[in-house]
């Protein structure tokens, strides 16, 4: 028995599985050093990136099949994709705050956009996707 259309959840979890693997794949070159100015080396961002990255991953088989307990990886996912997508936005207004203030002697936007950002701003179609879902589900 499912709890929502097989199709639509085919749907997210093909998007859930290249998002997870794209933030797999992001997280492992942090951790091990960086890819230059693009990916910084970042042991902490890159295993948060890892943590997301299996999340996303792990719901997967049950959406598939139309089950709900893997929306709710997806949906566990989203959560943590917005918690660190918005904690570096915040850290790239303090940072431009502070060269406003003339604190700091630069201040680049592009060094600034990590990936927890960008990847964070990929995955806000999932949100919607998820969002038509979970009308559907009988909890």
């Amino acid at each position: 028995m499912t709890d929502f259309d097989i199709g639509k959840g085919k749907t997210i979890g093909i998007y859930a599985a290249v998002i997870g693997i794209v933030y797999l794949v992001l997280g492992v070159i942090e951790v091990f050093g960086g890819a230059g100015d693009v990916i910084p080396g970042d042991l902490f961002g890159g295993l948060a990136l890892v943590v997301i990255a299996v999340t996303f991953l792990y719901g997967i088989k049950s959406t598939f099949d139309g089950d709900h307990k893997g929306l709710s990886f997806l949906i566990g996912g989203l959560f943590l994709s917005a918690v660190f997508g918005i904690l570096y936005l915040l850290l790239m207004g303090a940072d431009g705050l502070m060269f406003l203030l003339g604190e700091a002697d630069e201040f680049s936007v592009l060094a600034d956009f990590r990936p927890a950002i960008w990847m964070f701003i990929l995955s806000l179609p999932m949100a919607y996707l998820a969002r038509g879902l979970t009308k559907d589900v009988t909890w």
